[in-house]
């Protein structure tokens, strides 16, 4: 019976292949590996909240503490240079100790660092509580897609990965609207304490509901020196992408850190390669599906931050927008990644990543160079047309991609894979921001350091420096399509194996079903040749003759026996 249960379908075929890592209790009706998808959103989304809701707070805390731009600005600098160092760190600290220890740990140490930021009194207090703030949201977006990879199984990853990619974009589009009406109806210090209670329920959601794998298989020991080599290089890394601009690429400040950065590179490559349990281990990168998906997913990421970073631009200097307005026009993107997230992450696990990946970057491309040809007789429908099929375009390649980044290791580093994912987003974004911000300047000019409005010389060369910088985005973004194109795995190869477990399945049914007849077919035949002077032999003796196992076989009668008789 167990043997014709396995081959009922090809599903089915073989059932240890498509079961969870970790499998915990049901919330009611709710499977686990739903409860723990929702869990991990809340952590995504009060993450991706608190970095964007923040940004638009700082012309508010220059006033409020009296301070310049340029100390104001590290309550958003420190926050990502700590974050990104740390991510890959705390992914290994998961893979180590547990990712559901680090996710309520990180959850904690949020809660409480986003209680202070809200009686900060000072700037240098704010800013300390920020760094706080950071490494707790590390210990929670490192571990996310690794606590749902583990959670789901291969057949369903795609799609529950497909909601953190959503999430993200709930949480893209809620931050600043957020923040907007906080600040206009109360003050800075709400965008902090509103979101303490949210950060209390998802504490205890993950401590109530998250289920942590078994600890026998987890590597042992921290790579501590590759662990501050790795700080030190993302920090600098981040911070001299960051500062470039203001501070000037080629000032003294900005060598330091990019040397700097190449030095603890060399170094922490070095130490891995001797370390005998790596914060990351670099055989990871000799995979087609690790190595190429971490690649496309920067340069998805470097596109993406273009029309971040530069549409508020456009349409404020360049076409006289309002922000309500100028969020409108932006609102299609976030809006497409959280409705279609969800959707290509099913697909993926139908379909295969590789022929999803390939058309989401193709469609980033397409829609990166049709935002270049923007002038300034665009329409406003015209140009959220163009931001939908960007979201399109970076929903559909993101949720597959992340599958096959997560489905590229061995599951006890799962932590580090997820902490590369958050890694290559952060990274993606701030080097694209950085070098787009530096091609829009070089044509547009020092824009919005003065209230007075800008000349029609003046807004045309604010159109001509987005176009230039969304032209050479799109063209950074075409080999990403090529890499997508190598690496994942093929819808027809999956469909492919899918159907030859078919075929072995109705193989396996069929000798189940001839092996169950052949012996009521020798009884039968038995019993006829019976009455011509053949018998069936008895159960029992030919159990005790063949072995419990055979089927029952047929004796002749002897003349004595058919006389007597």
């Amino acid at each position: 019976m167990a043997q014709r249960d396995g081959a009922a379908g090809s599903d089915r075929a073989r059932p240890e292949d498509d079961q969870p890592l970790v499998s915990g209790p049901s919330l009611g009706p709710i499977q686990y590996h739903w409860v723990a998808a929702i869990v991990v959103c809340v952590g995504t989304f009060l993450g991706v909240v608190d970095n964007s809701i923040t940004n638009i707070a700082l012309p508010t805390l220059s006033q409020e503490f009296g301070r310049p731009a340029d100390d104001v600005v590290w309550v958003a600098l420190s926050f990502i240079v700590v974050s990104t160092g740390l991510s890959l760190t705390m992914g290994r600290l998961g893979d180590l100790y547990g990712r559901k220890m680090l996710y309520v740990v990180g959850f904690v140490v949020l809660t409480v660092a986003t209680g202070l930021s809200a009686i900060a009194g000072s700037l240098e207090e704010l800013i300390s509580t920020r760094i706080l703030q950071a490494v707790g949201s590390a210990m929670t977006m490192a571990n996310g897609a690794a606590i749902i990879t583990a959670a789901f199984p291969p057949s369903r990853r795609g799609t529950g990965l497909g909601l953190i990619v959503s999430t993200v974009g709930a949480g893209a589009m809620a931050g600043p609207a957020l923040g907007g009406v906080l600040l206009d109806l109360i003050d800075w210090r709400a965008i902090f304490w509103t979101r303490v209670p949210l950060c209390v329920i998802g504490t205890l959601l993950a401590w109530r509901l998250l289920v942590d794998g078994s600890p026998l298989n987890r590597p042992r020991g921290l790579d501590i020196p590759g662990a501050i080599l790795l700080f030190g290089m993302l920090g600098c890394l981040t911070f001299g992408i960051n500062r470039g601009e203001s501070l000037g690429w080629m000032s003294p400040v900005m060598i330091a850190m990019f040397a700097l950065s190449a030095i603890f590179l060399v170094s922490f490559i070095i130490v891995e390669r001797r370390s005998s349990s790596p914060i990351v281990d670099l055989g990871l990168f000799k995979g087609r599906g690790f190595s190429f998906g971490i690649s496309a997913a920067i340069l998805q990421f470097m596109g993406m931050s273009a029309s971040l970073y530069l549409t508020p631009w456009l349409w404020q200097y360049g076409r006289g927008f309002d922000p309500i307005e100028i969020a409108a026009v932006m609102l299609p993107m976030p809006m497409a990644m959280m409705l279609w997230s969800p959707i290509s992450g099913r697909l993926s696990d139908r379909l295969g990543s590789r022929p999803l990946t390939t058309l989401g970057m193709v469609c980033v491309f397409l829609a990166l160079l049709l935002l270049s040809r923007t002038t300034a007789d665009t329409a406003p429908l015209d140009f959220m047309a163009r931001m939908l099929l960007l979201g399109i375009g970076a929903s559909t390649f993101s949720s597959p991609n992340t599958a096959v980044i997560m489905s590229a290791v061995p599951p006890q580093q799962l932590g580090t894979a997820s902490a590369a994912q958050t890694t290559a987003r952060t990274m993606g974004n701030a080097i694209g921001a950085a070098i787009w911000v530096a091609i829009f300047v070089s044509v547009a000019g020092a824009v919005g350091e003065t209230t007075d409005a800008l000349s029609p010389a003046e807004s045309a060369g604010v159109i001509d420096g987005f176009r230039l910088a969304l032209l050479v985005a799109a063209i950074c973004t075409a080999p990403g399509i090529i890499f997508c194109m190598v690496g994942g795995q093929r819808g027809i190869r999956i469909a492919a194996g899918k159907a030859a477990e078919g075929v072995q399945a109705v193989r396996a049914a069929i000798e189940v079903e001839i092996a169950a007849a052949v012996p009521l077919y020798r009884g039968q035949k038995s019993v006829l040749h019976g009455e011509n002077g053949v018998r069936p032999l008895s159960s029992s003796s030919n159990r005790g003759r063949n072995g419990a196992g055979r089927a029952p076989t047929a004796e002749p009668v002897r003349p004595h026996e058919r006389d007597s008789a």
